[in-house]
């Protein structure tokens, strides 16, 4: 519970809370909200506890971290990114977090403010940041998957920083006029075939199709102005039953614990949906089909790497038949025809390639 949180972290006196829960029993109103009408609490504050209260709830960290973090928000003015990064919070979340935020910053993609808004955002939603700054406008979509791309070669040591923010700023450029066709659901095609780990359970639920963007956006509100867990609201709504709520947190462990992959946790919940299977069945299916065929079809290679179907980016197939090769993996190809495509000139895709030594 959220008053228990604010408790521990000094925000508010227990006889303070306990003035407040019966009103909020009696109004129906969420007992935070009753603490901000009677002046026990600000909103910024309140907003804080419940990113906080999401984290603990998917098992990001603990009880005592959240306290802490919190006493360091209220006491030190801090965003909730910085009092993490005081605690020394060293997570796979939290860094990738703030490696793709850094990199939109210096490329100039996005200011201090637009990042901790979308930060914040990202840890009470549970959407990934990239998602988050695209629905909100902040930067187009296809900035923010290229984004995501160089961040992931960064990361594996294919792409320098200065080369990456370089690629970022090139499709700022080439993006200002508007967005591509197929621009829409670039995102969850990144965050789909890339590494992602852990996935929480609204981006989960998206990339299997699950619920809509426009559904879980309506929970994910409902839910913070509620104090409701998403899962528990998206039921409330008619949106997701208990028994798929239960088979989607079973897959996010999975995928937590590194048993499942997170584009394979996605398709298994897709079938489970689709086919009205067990989620035993599912993980079989699943198993069998990847055992049958590994090689990745020309179609999906162009989705995978941001276009819409029936596009024919120049140098596509040649990209197609390197990774078929092995000589790039699938964010080398996806960036090359990324950057082929942004330059005016049509650059030649063995030139592009030069100029990252690959």
């Amino acid at each position: 519970m959220v008053g228990d949180l604010l408790v521990q972290a000094e925000l508010v006196t227990l006889p303070q809370l306990a003035d407040a829960m019966p009103v909020a029993l009696k109004t129906g109103v969420p007992v935070g909200r009753v603490l901000i009408a009677s002046s026990f609490l600000t909103e910024e504050h309140f907003r804080q506890a419940l990113s906080l209260q999401s984290l603990v709830r998917d098992q990001l960290i603990t009880e005592d971290v959240a306290t802490a973090a919190l006493k360091l928000i209220a006491k030190d003015g801090l965003s909730l990114n910085a009092a993490m990064q005081k605690l020394g919070i060293d997570s796979e979340y939290f860094n990738a977090a703030n490696r793709l935020g850094e990199l939109l910053l210096s490329a100039a993609a996005i200011d201090q403010s637009a990042l901790e808004t979308g930060l914040s955002v990202s840890y009470t939603t549970g959407l990934q940041l990239a998602r988050v700054l695209a629905l909100r406008g902040l930067v187009k979509e296809r900035v923010a998957f290229v984004a995501l791309i160089a961040q992931a070669l960064l990361r594996d040591h294919k792409l320098s920083r200065v080369q990456a923010i370089d690629c970022i700023k090139q499709t700022m450029s080439a993006s200002q006029n508007g967005g591509k066709p197929g621009d829409s659901g670039l995102i969850s095609s990144a965050l789909t075939a890339r590494r992602v780990r852990p996935i929480r359970l609204g981006e989960l639920l998206l990339l299997s199709g699950m619920v809509s963007q426009k559904a879980l956006l309506s929970a994910l509100d409902k839910g913070v102005s509620e104090e409701v867990p998403l899962g528990r609201m998206l039921i409330r709504l008619n949106l997701l039953t208990d028994v798929e709520l239960n088979q989607a947190l079973i897959l996010q462990e999975m995928v937590t614990n590194g048993t499942i992959a997170p584009q394979d946790a996605s398709q298994v919940l897709t079938k489970v949906k689709e086919a009205d299977i067990s989620l035993s069945k599912a993980l079989l299916q699943n198993d069998q089909q990847k055992n049958d065929s590994s090689d990745l079809s020309f179609e999906d290679f162009l989705s995978a790497c941001g276009f819409p179907s029936g596009a024919n980016p120049s140098g596509a197939k040649l990209a197609y038949d390197y990774l078929k090769s092995k000589r790039l993996n699938e964010e080398q190809c996806t960036l090359i025809l990324q950057m082929a495509e942004n330059s005016k000139k049509k650059e030649d895709l063995e030139k592009v390639l030069k100029s990252y030594n690959w």
